[in-house]
């Protein structure tokens, strides 16, 4: 073979050994704790406080409220969007 083509030589072969991949042992044998060893204990947590009362009747109001005004907020901007529209025509 030419020295220009020994880069497209077939490399030499390889052993079965190194083909096969080795059985796999299982995994590492776990040494037990100590006998007087205990799981670090998490302190108490205090139960959490009552929540304060809701004024449903007014929750209720303001959502009324808020609906509204988006409702006559959305009118105005479609006034101002036909006016501008209707200026564009004439």
């Amino acid at each position: 073979m030419a020295e220009e083509d020994a880069g497209w030589r077939r490399p030499d072969p390889v052993p079965d050994r190194i083909l096969r991949p080795a059985a796999y042992s299982g995994p590492p044998a776990a040494k037990p704790p100590p006998v007087d060893w205990q799981p670090p204990l998490q302190e108490p947590v205090a139960a959490p406080r009552e929540l304060p009362a809701l004024d449903h009747d007014g929750i209720d109001l303001a959502e009324r409220s808020a609906a509204h005004f988006t409702y006559a907020l959305g009118l105005a901007a479609l006034a101002v969007v036909v006016l501008m529209a209707c200026s564009r025509l004439f």
